[in-house]
């Protein structure tokens, strides 16, 4: 009997259908599926996806993961605080914000919670940027942080929220000089961030060398503080998409979008400046990374660099880089794994890959 192939639509496959690639009629045969992989995580707002191999000929099919189910312990609508709402909730509850845009900046302090945006949620920092709470010179940095979203001792998940900032408000000595400006701030903190967008951090006029305006900034005293960011953008940044400094014990960076300002001779923008003890660096696109000016040196911007690496190591490997002057850049190599990535538009052919400088050369900052 000849097998039927069936071609599968999306909307099928996500109630729950399989998908079966490379089906032929040599292979007709009792399939053994493997254990399957997971490919993409579900979680509570996205179903995911699974991979399955059979043993004998490796002929593959997908399933639908059922996103995760959660019950609401508390509900924010627009026009109420979700800082307000965190305050007062317990550890482990589950925050559910409706669509809207909250005129706060979120603070999450020693708690763990769960904040889950319903539709468009944007958090767009106060009235006035210059009642942001800050952060007091976190992890050995020479300055304090301010953020639109400050987590801070806590174990907190983010899902389906964009934190959007107006750079007119941003332009102000609190944020210029006073403070490093941030998106998206964890210290001393276990945090996940899936879905989020961290979106117009910059000035307007965008001063000339500053080393300000960054995506998402994580740091840690303490032991056992992870970073993990899936499906996410961060875009629109003045100086670095994604700072990890050597305290967190772990960063998780897959299938997120960092897009940089493209052409500009202001700074040289990097996507990820990785520090820590363990990262997995995997799935996602980097591009728009090209500082233009004229008397400095030319190609010092990087998708992914890489000052230094734990005994646990740091593994890159099926990111897309495009338009960038240079795509990794391992300063320090420790135990770096780099694996097959995707270049495509840097400065040179060549530009893909460096462990050191060029003799004469200073590193990129």
């Amino acid at each position: 009997m000849k097998r039927i192939v069936l071609t599968v639509c999306a909307a099928a496959l996500l109630a729950g259908a399989a998908f079966f690639a490379g089906c032929k009629e040599e292979n007709d045969h009792d399939h053994e599926w493997n254990a399957g992989e997971i490919t993409k995580q579900a979680t509570y707002t996205q179903s995911g996806e699974k991979l399955y191999a059979c043993k004998a000929c490796g002929q593959t099919r997908k399933e639908a993961v059922e996103k995760l189910t959660f019950t609401a312990d508390v509900t924010v609508k627009a026009g109420e605080s979700i800082s307000a709402a965190v305050k007062s909730a317990e550890d482990g509850d589950f925050i559910l914000v409706k669509a809207g845009t909250y005129k706060e900046q979120l603070v999450v302090e020693n708690k763990e919670v769960f904040i889950i945006g319903e539709g468009t949620v944007v958090v767009g920092g106060p009235e006035d940027y210059s009642t942001m709470k800050n952060l007091v010179k976190p992890a050995a940095e020479s300055k304090n942080y301010a953020a639109l979203g400050l987590f801070v001792g806590s174990k907190a998940l983010v899902e389906n929220i964009s934190f959007t900032a107006d750079p007119d408000k941003a332009n102000i000595p609190y944020l210029t000089g006073e403070n490093v400006y941030c998106g998206v701030a964890s210290v001393d903190c276990a945090l996940t961030l899936n879905y989020v967008k961290i979106k117009e951090i910059t000035y307007p006029e965008r001063p000339s060398g500053i080393q300000n305006g960054r995506g998402l900034f994580a740091a840690a005293e303490q032991k056992d503080k992870s970073l993990t960011v899936r499906y996410s953008e961060i875009s629109g940044f003045n100086k670095t998409g994604v700072v990890v400094r050597a305290g967190v014990s772990e960063l998780v960076f897959d299938g997120n979008t960092v897009l940089g300002a493209g052409q500009q001779a202001r700074n040289c923008q990097n996507g990820l400046q990785i520090e820590c003890d363990k990262a997995e660096i995997k799935n996602n696109t980097i591009k728009n990374l090209v500082y233009s000016k004229e008397d400095e040196w030319k190609h010092a911007s990087w998708g992914v660099l890489v000052y230094g690496a734990g005994e646990k190591g740091v593994k890159i490997s099926a990111n897309k880089f495009d338009y960038v002057d240079n795509g990794v850049y391992i300063v320090v190599n420790g135990s770096t794994e780099l694996g097959e990535n995707e270049y495509k538009n840097l400065y040179e052919e060549g530009y893909s890959h460096y462990e050191t400088p060029k003799e004469g050369e200073e590193q990129a900052s």
